[in-house]
Protein backbone atom coordinates (compact mmCIF):
# COMPACT_ATOMS: atom_id res chain seq x y z
CA UNK A 1 0.00 0.00 0.00
CA UNK A 2 2.95 2.69 0.60
CA UNK A 3 4.37 1.58 -2.49
CA UNK A 4 1.27 2.15 -4.41
CA UNK A 5 0.93 5.63 -2.52
CA UNK A 6 4.39 6.51 -3.31
CA UNK A 7 3.73 5.42 -7.02
CA UNK A 8 0.60 7.45 -7.25
CA UNK A 9 1.66 10.78 -5.57
CA UNK A 10 4.64 11.17 -8.28
CA UNK A 11 2.37 10.50 -10.85
CA UNK A 12 0.14 13.37 -9.45
CA UNK A 13 3.44 15.67 -9.24
CA UNK A 14 4.20 14.50 -12.77
CA UNK A 15 0.94 15.77 -13.82
CA UNK A 16 0.73 19.09 -11.92
CA UNK A 17 4.25 19.52 -13.72
CA UNK A 18 3.55 19.49 -16.86
CA UNK A 19 0.77 21.98 -16.50
CA UNK A 20 2.89 24.17 -15.04
CA UNK A 21 4.96 23.62 -18.47
CA UNK A 22 2.11 24.15 -20.50
CA UNK A 23 1.36 27.43 -19.04
CA UNK A 24 5.20 28.25 -19.56
CA UNK A 25 4.56 27.21 -23.25
CA UNK A 26 1.60 29.39 -23.30
CA UNK A 27 3.36 32.05 -22.19
CA UNK A 28 6.38 31.51 -24.67
CA UNK A 29 3.34 30.99 -28.02
CA UNK A 30 2.49 34.35 -26.92
CA UNK A 31 5.68 36.05 -27.94
CA UNK A 32 4.70 37.78 -30.79
CA UNK A 33 7.77 39.00 -33.66
CA UNK A 34 6.40 42.91 -33.84
CA UNK A 35 9.75 44.87 -33.37
CA UNK A 36 9.85 46.07 -36.77
CA UNK A 37 11.91 49.10 -36.22
CA UNK A 38 15.73 47.42 -35.67
CA UNK A 39 17.75 45.85 -38.48
CA UNK A 40 21.09 45.24 -37.03
CA UNK A 41 23.78 43.79 -39.31
CA UNK A 42 23.22 39.97 -38.69
CA UNK A 43 26.43 37.73 -38.37
CA UNK A 44 25.18 34.08 -39.19
CA UNK A 45 28.05 31.33 -38.26
CA UNK A 46 28.44 27.94 -39.08
CA UNK A 47 30.76 25.25 -37.51
CA UNK A 48 31.62 22.15 -39.54
CA UNK A 49 33.68 19.24 -39.26
CA UNK A 50 33.80 16.53 -41.83
CA UNK A 51 30.43 17.52 -43.15
CA UNK A 52 30.70 16.34 -46.64
CA UNK A 53 27.48 15.02 -47.30
CA UNK A 54 25.70 17.90 -45.23
CA UNK A 55 27.00 21.15 -45.69
CA UNK A 56 26.08 21.51 -49.59
CA UNK A 57 22.50 21.96 -48.74
CA UNK A 58 23.61 23.75 -45.47
CA UNK A 59 24.95 26.34 -47.85
CA UNK A 60 22.58 26.39 -50.54
CA UNK A 61 19.95 26.86 -47.78
CA UNK A 62 22.09 29.68 -46.53
CA UNK A 63 22.31 31.29 -50.36
CA UNK A 64 18.50 31.67 -50.07
CA UNK A 65 18.27 34.14 -46.84
CA UNK A 66 16.02 37.27 -47.02
CA UNK A 67 16.43 40.20 -44.72
CA UNK A 68 14.59 42.93 -45.77
CA UNK A 69 15.94 46.18 -44.74
CA UNK A 70 18.94 44.94 -43.46
CA UNK A 71 22.42 43.45 -44.03
CA UNK A 72 23.92 40.36 -43.27
CA UNK A 73 27.05 38.00 -43.44
CA UNK A 74 27.83 34.62 -43.82
CA UNK A 75 30.85 33.37 -41.69
CA UNK A 76 32.06 29.09 -42.20
CA UNK A 77 34.22 27.81 -40.17
CA UNK A 78 36.15 24.63 -41.10
CA UNK A 79 36.89 22.96 -37.75
CA UNK A 80 39.98 20.67 -37.97
CA UNK A 81 37.88 19.01 -40.87
CA UNK A 82 40.05 15.76 -42.15
CA UNK A 83 37.62 15.30 -45.28
CA UNK A 84 36.97 18.29 -47.95
CA UNK A 85 34.49 20.22 -46.21
CA UNK A 86 36.79 23.42 -46.74
CA UNK A 87 36.95 22.88 -50.40
CA UNK A 88 33.16 22.53 -50.26
CA UNK A 89 32.85 26.46 -48.37
CA UNK A 90 35.18 27.63 -50.33
CA UNK A 91 34.09 26.55 -53.94
CA UNK A 92 30.36 26.92 -53.15
CA UNK A 93 30.71 30.36 -51.36
CA UNK A 94 33.41 31.69 -54.48
CA UNK A 95 32.65 35.06 -55.25
CA UNK A 96 29.31 35.48 -53.18
CA UNK A 97 30.88 38.53 -51.14
CA UNK A 98 28.45 38.42 -47.35
CA UNK A 99 30.11 34.77 -47.37
CA UNK A 100 33.41 34.22 -45.44
CA UNK A 101 35.43 31.62 -45.43
CA UNK A 102 37.38 30.63 -41.94
CA UNK A 103 39.63 27.54 -41.16
CA UNK A 104 40.87 27.04 -37.34
CA UNK A 105 44.03 26.15 -38.65
CA UNK A 106 44.48 30.05 -38.47
CA UNK A 107 42.94 30.35 -35.33
CA UNK A 108 45.56 31.23 -32.43
CA UNK A 109 43.84 31.14 -29.55
CA UNK A 110 44.72 27.57 -27.83
CA UNK A 111 43.00 28.26 -24.68
CA UNK A 112 39.44 26.83 -26.08
CA UNK A 113 38.87 23.26 -27.43
CA UNK A 114 36.59 21.59 -29.71
CA UNK A 115 33.42 23.64 -31.28
CA UNK A 116 33.92 26.09 -28.94
CA UNK A 117 37.18 27.46 -30.48
CA UNK A 118 35.36 26.80 -33.91
CA UNK A 119 33.07 29.63 -32.86
CA UNK A 120 34.81 32.08 -30.45
CA UNK A 121 36.78 32.17 -33.46
CA UNK A 122 33.99 32.91 -36.00
CA UNK A 123 32.51 35.79 -33.32
CA UNK A 124 35.62 37.44 -33.11
CA UNK A 125 35.77 37.78 -36.93
CA UNK A 126 31.94 38.36 -37.05
CA UNK A 127 30.92 42.40 -37.34
CA UNK A 128 27.19 41.81 -36.49
CA UNK A 129 25.58 43.25 -33.77
CA UNK A 130 23.85 40.06 -33.70
CA UNK A 131 24.75 36.78 -33.91
CA UNK A 132 22.76 33.42 -35.39
CA UNK A 133 24.27 30.07 -35.15
CA UNK A 134 22.78 26.68 -36.79
CA UNK A 135 24.80 23.65 -37.64
CA UNK A 136 26.36 21.95 -41.42
CA UNK A 137 23.62 19.28 -41.48
CA UNK A 138 20.55 21.91 -41.00
CA UNK A 139 18.59 23.73 -43.93
CA UNK A 140 17.07 27.22 -42.51
CA UNK A 141 14.04 28.69 -44.28
CA UNK A 142 13.76 31.79 -46.19
CA UNK A 143 12.67 34.34 -43.80
CA UNK A 144 14.85 32.86 -40.96
CA UNK A 145 16.66 36.17 -39.78
CA UNK A 146 13.70 38.61 -41.20
CA UNK A 147 11.72 36.78 -37.99
CA UNK A 148 14.12 36.30 -35.86
CA UNK A 149 15.17 40.02 -35.32
CA UNK A 150 11.51 41.09 -34.86
CA UNK A 151 12.05 38.62 -31.58
CA UNK A 152 14.68 41.68 -30.11
CA UNK A 153 13.76 44.43 -27.50
CA UNK A 154 15.93 46.21 -25.21
CA UNK A 155 15.44 43.14 -23.07
CA UNK A 156 16.28 40.07 -24.99
CA UNK A 157 19.57 38.21 -24.77
CA UNK A 158 18.92 35.28 -26.80
CA UNK A 159 16.35 33.79 -28.86
CA UNK A 160 16.29 30.36 -28.98
CA UNK A 161 14.27 28.06 -31.96
CA UNK A 162 12.39 24.70 -32.82
CA UNK A 163 14.53 22.61 -35.34
CA UNK A 164 12.50 19.80 -37.00
CA UNK A 165 13.89 16.14 -37.65
CA UNK A 166 12.97 15.54 -41.60
CA UNK A 167 11.23 12.40 -40.91
CA UNK A 168 8.33 10.39 -42.79
CA UNK A 169 10.94 8.28 -43.98
CA UNK A 170 11.23 5.42 -41.42
CA UNK A 171 10.76 4.71 -38.19
CA UNK A 172 13.53 5.55 -36.15
CA UNK A 173 13.10 9.29 -37.48
CA UNK A 174 9.72 9.12 -37.31
CA UNK A 175 10.56 8.42 -33.09
CA UNK A 176 13.64 10.95 -32.79
CA UNK A 177 11.18 13.31 -34.08
CA UNK A 178 8.87 12.74 -31.84
CA UNK A 179 11.44 12.88 -29.06
CA UNK A 180 12.64 16.51 -30.18
CA UNK A 181 9.34 17.85 -30.22
CA UNK A 182 8.92 16.92 -26.33
CA UNK A 183 12.24 18.16 -25.50
CA UNK A 184 12.03 21.49 -27.26
CA UNK A 185 8.93 22.06 -26.14
CA UNK A 186 9.81 21.52 -22.69
CA UNK A 187 12.38 23.23 -23.35
CA UNK A 188 10.06 26.53 -24.54
CA UNK A 189 8.01 25.96 -21.66
CA UNK A 190 10.62 26.57 -18.96
CA UNK A 191 11.75 29.56 -20.59
CA UNK A 192 8.46 30.89 -20.64
CA UNK A 193 8.07 30.65 -16.54
CA UNK A 194 11.68 32.39 -16.65
CA UNK A 195 13.74 29.10 -15.60
CA UNK A 196 15.32 28.35 -19.31
CA UNK A 197 16.38 25.00 -18.62
CA UNK A 198 18.18 24.10 -22.17
CA UNK A 199 18.48 25.59 -25.93
CA UNK A 200 19.64 23.79 -29.00
CA UNK A 201 22.62 25.39 -31.35
CA UNK A 202 21.51 24.70 -34.44
CA UNK A 203 18.47 27.74 -34.13
CA UNK A 204 20.45 30.02 -31.65
CA UNK A 205 21.30 33.62 -31.59
CA UNK A 206 22.31 36.24 -28.73
CA UNK A 207 22.80 39.68 -29.44
CA UNK A 208 26.44 40.98 -28.96
CA UNK A 209 26.55 42.44 -26.07
CA UNK A 210 24.90 39.92 -24.12
CA UNK A 211 27.57 37.20 -25.34
CA UNK A 212 30.39 40.14 -24.48
CA UNK A 213 28.50 40.45 -20.77
CA UNK A 214 29.61 36.78 -20.35
CA UNK A 215 33.17 37.19 -21.48
CA UNK A 216 32.74 35.10 -24.21
CA UNK A 217 33.39 31.27 -24.40
CA UNK A 218 36.49 32.19 -23.28
CA UNK A 219 35.78 32.78 -19.56
CA UNK A 220 32.79 30.28 -19.69
CA UNK A 221 33.28 26.85 -18.03
CA UNK A 222 34.19 24.39 -21.16
CA UNK A 223 30.86 22.12 -21.76
CA UNK A 224 30.68 19.42 -24.56
CA UNK A 225 27.13 21.25 -24.96
CA UNK A 226 28.61 24.96 -25.44
CA UNK A 227 24.93 25.84 -26.45
CA UNK A 228 23.55 25.24 -22.92
CA UNK A 229 26.47 26.92 -21.15
CA UNK A 230 26.02 30.51 -23.40
CA UNK A 231 22.84 30.45 -22.92
CA UNK A 232 22.49 30.03 -18.97
CA UNK A 233 25.88 32.66 -18.86
CA UNK A 234 23.42 34.96 -20.26
CA UNK A 235 20.30 34.13 -18.40
CA UNK A 236 22.64 34.58 -14.94
CA UNK A 237 23.83 38.09 -15.99
CA UNK A 238 20.07 39.32 -16.40
CA UNK A 239 19.38 39.06 -20.05
CA UNK A 240 15.94 37.93 -21.15
CA UNK A 241 16.10 34.15 -23.04
CA UNK A 242 12.64 34.19 -25.49
CA UNK A 243 11.94 30.45 -26.73
CA UNK A 244 9.19 31.36 -29.22
CA UNK A 245 6.98 28.14 -30.63
CA UNK A 246 7.13 29.87 -34.92
CA UNK A 247 6.83 27.71 -37.98
CA UNK A 248 8.60 31.08 -39.70
CA UNK A 249 11.64 30.26 -38.27
CA UNK A 250 11.68 26.64 -38.07
CA UNK A 251 15.09 24.66 -38.80
CA UNK A 252 15.37 21.10 -40.54
CA UNK A 253 18.50 18.14 -39.65
CA UNK A 254 18.99 15.20 -40.12
CA UNK A 255 17.86 12.40 -38.01
CA UNK A 256 20.59 10.06 -36.42
CA UNK A 257 21.35 7.50 -39.06
CA UNK A 258 22.17 4.22 -36.54
CA UNK A 259 21.86 3.42 -32.66
CA UNK A 260 25.53 4.12 -32.15
CA UNK A 261 24.84 7.62 -33.15
CA UNK A 262 21.86 8.15 -31.58
CA UNK A 263 24.20 7.13 -28.67
CA UNK A 264 26.41 9.28 -28.60
CA UNK A 265 24.19 12.33 -28.89
CA UNK A 266 22.46 11.47 -26.24
CA UNK A 267 25.59 10.69 -23.96
CA UNK A 268 26.68 14.63 -25.08
CA UNK A 269 23.24 15.68 -24.04
CA UNK A 270 23.57 14.15 -20.75
CA UNK A 271 27.02 14.99 -19.78
CA UNK A 272 26.50 18.34 -20.82
CA UNK A 273 23.45 19.52 -19.09
CA UNK A 274 24.12 17.45 -15.77
CA UNK A 275 24.57 20.70 -14.21
CA UNK A 276 20.98 21.81 -15.17
CA UNK A 277 19.34 23.83 -12.74
CA UNK A 278 16.52 22.57 -9.97
CA UNK A 279 13.32 22.30 -12.04
CA UNK A 280 15.61 20.10 -15.02
CA UNK A 281 16.60 17.91 -11.91
CA UNK A 282 13.55 17.60 -10.45
CA UNK A 283 11.78 16.65 -14.32
CA UNK A 284 14.69 14.22 -14.73
CA UNK A 285 13.83 12.42 -11.64
CA UNK A 286 10.19 12.55 -12.12
CA UNK A 287 10.81 11.15 -15.59
CA UNK A 288 13.00 8.24 -14.70
CA UNK A 289 10.35 7.02 -12.09
CA UNK A 290 7.69 6.94 -14.57
CA UNK A 291 9.67 5.11 -17.02
CA UNK A 292 10.43 2.90 -15.06
CA UNK A 293 7.23 2.28 -13.60
CA UNK A 294 5.92 1.76 -17.34
CA UNK A 295 8.34 -0.76 -18.11
CA UNK A 296 7.99 -2.67 -14.67
CA UNK A 297 4.93 -1.56 -13.29
CA UNK A 298 2.79 -4.26 -14.54
CA UNK A 299 4.90 -7.33 -12.66
CA UNK A 300 4.28 -4.79 -9.30
CA UNK A 301 1.02 -3.49 -9.50
CA UNK A 302 -2.28 -4.86 -10.50
CA UNK A 303 -3.74 -4.11 -14.13
CA UNK A 304 -5.87 -1.16 -13.29
CA UNK A 305 -3.94 0.74 -10.94
CA UNK A 306 -0.89 -0.02 -13.84
CA UNK A 307 -2.97 1.51 -16.93
CA UNK A 308 -4.27 4.68 -14.62
CA UNK A 309 -0.69 5.60 -13.75
CA UNK A 310 0.40 4.95 -17.43
CA UNK A 311 -2.64 7.08 -18.73
CA UNK A 312 -1.85 9.70 -16.40
CA UNK A 313 2.04 10.04 -17.67
CA UNK A 314 1.09 9.90 -21.28
CA UNK A 315 -1.86 12.53 -20.54
CA UNK A 316 0.59 15.05 -18.96
CA UNK A 317 3.63 14.28 -22.17
CA UNK A 318 0.56 14.64 -24.61
CA UNK A 319 -0.31 17.84 -23.18
CA UNK A 320 3.03 19.47 -24.23
CA UNK A 321 3.60 17.63 -27.16
CA UNK A 322 0.40 18.44 -28.47
CA UNK A 323 0.44 22.47 -28.94
CA UNK A 324 4.18 22.32 -30.27
CA UNK A 325 3.38 19.32 -32.75
CA UNK A 326 0.11 21.58 -34.40
CA UNK A 327 1.86 24.86 -34.21
CA UNK A 328 4.86 23.51 -36.43
CA UNK A 329 2.35 21.62 -38.62
CA UNK A 330 3.87 18.15 -38.13
CA UNK A 331 1.66 14.99 -39.72
CA UNK A 332 1.23 11.71 -39.17
CA UNK A 333 3.86 11.46 -36.63
CA UNK A 334 1.26 10.77 -33.53
CA UNK A 335 0.66 7.30 -35.13
CA UNK A 336 3.74 6.36 -33.57
CA UNK A 337 3.18 7.81 -30.05
CA UNK A 338 2.49 4.23 -28.20
CA UNK A 339 5.91 2.93 -29.45
CA UNK A 340 7.84 6.37 -28.82
CA UNK A 341 6.54 5.58 -24.99
CA UNK A 342 8.85 2.30 -25.05
CA UNK A 343 11.79 4.29 -26.95
CA UNK A 344 11.65 7.38 -24.50
CA UNK A 345 11.65 5.47 -21.40
CA UNK A 346 14.23 2.16 -22.72
CA UNK A 347 16.87 5.33 -23.77
CA UNK A 348 15.77 7.47 -20.69
CA UNK A 349 16.93 4.53 -18.35
CA UNK A 350 19.74 3.91 -19.85
CA UNK A 351 20.94 7.06 -19.94
CA UNK A 352 22.44 7.32 -16.43
CA UNK A 353 24.65 4.91 -17.05
CA UNK A 354 26.63 6.17 -19.43
CA UNK A 355 28.18 7.10 -16.62
CA UNK A 356 29.62 4.22 -16.00
CA UNK A 357 30.80 3.47 -19.57
CA UNK A 358 33.59 5.91 -19.85
CA UNK A 359 33.73 9.58 -19.07
CA UNK A 360 34.78 10.47 -22.34
CA UNK A 361 31.83 11.52 -25.15
CA UNK A 362 32.83 11.18 -28.65
CA UNK A 363 31.05 13.62 -31.10
CA UNK A 364 32.48 14.31 -34.54
CA UNK A 365 35.13 12.25 -34.38
CA UNK A 366 36.55 13.68 -30.97
CA UNK A 367 36.94 12.95 -27.74
CA UNK A 368 35.96 15.25 -24.95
Amino acid sequence: MTLLCAILIIAVLYFILHVVFLCGMMKSNSIKPDNDSVRPFVSILVAARNEHDSLPFCIESLKKLSYEGGSFEVILINDNSTDDTLDIMRKMTAGIPRFHVLDTKDCQDIALKGKTRALNFGIKNAKGRLIMMTDADCSVPVNWINETVRYYDEKAGMICGFTRINYGHSVFANLQSLDWIYLQAIAASSAGIKIPMSCIGNNLSFTRSAYDSTGGYPAIPYSITEDLSLMKAIDRNGYKIKYPVNPVTLVNTNECKTVGELYRQKKRWFRGGADINILGYLLGIELYIMNLFLMTGFLLTDFTFYAGVVLLKIISELIIIIPVYNMLKYKNLMYYFPLFQLYFAVYGLLLPFTFITGKKVVWKGLSH
